[in-house]
């Protein structure tokens, strides 16, 4: 990475803050496809990406989605909020179809990808964390996706109060299939920028040489 990329890259996250109000102003469609990608690139774990984006503009379904966050105003006035949904438990069996069609894609056998796979599987299983494993894949995707629209200069807002059964039925997914994650608000602030605070990272980091 160059010197100046990089600096752009930590610039776009100095400058990233947590929006509460938007402008009514609609995101490029570009500027939205780029974020969506960024969604779609990040990693998870074994590469199975057990995640799906929904992209809510509508206005019928932002004021019912607005109702289901229990009146968030960054909800209410994002012209994009996307949510992303985990699958659930059930599909991650080690030779079910959904890590069949996934695991065939790798290079090697899928037998050998599945040998690779199973023990963690198990082991997840065993704790009871498959659906807190899934569900924390979109996280990453998250803060990728809030990354790249700060190098846009739009503005997000992670949103984790909700009634999951409430944002569920907006989008009409199967709850036995998915699980609502997290939230994201996209948009060109209607607020002034606030400061990051962060730690220094002398008070964060250890180094073990």
């Amino acid at each position: 990475m160059s010197q100046s990329t990089r600096h752009d890259f930590l610039l776009a996250m100095q400058t990233r803050f947590a929006c509460k109000k938007y402008q009514d102003k609609a995101i490029p469609k570009e500027s939205l496809d780029a974020i969506l990608e960024a969604g779609r690139l990040s990693p998870t774990s074994f590469g199975l990406e057990g995640w799906a984006f929904h992209v809510i503009q509508a206005p019928r379904l932002k004021e019912k989605l607005t109702k289901a966050c229990f009146d968030q105003e960054s909800v209410a006035t994002a012209p994009v909020t996307i949510i992303i949904t985990a699958l659930t438990a059930s599909s991650y069996e080690p030779t079910g179809p959904f890590v069949t069609q996934r695991g065939s894609r790798f290079p090697g056998t899928l037998v050998d990808f599945v040998a690779d796979y199973e023990g963690y599987y198990y082991f997840l299983e065993k704790e009871g964390r498959i659906d807190c494993w899934s569900r924390a894949q979109c996280y990453i995707a998250c803060a990728n996706m809030m990354t790249v629209a700060a190098s846009e200069t739009i503005q997000s807002c992670a949103i984790e109060g909700f009634d999951e059964d409430q944002v569920a039925q907006i989008i009409k997914i199967d709850q036995d299939i998915w699980q609502v994650s997290l939230l994201i608000t996209f948009g060109y602030p209607a607020e002034p920028f606030r400061e990051k605070i962060r730690e220094p990272l002398k008070n964060l980091v250890t180094y073990y040489n």
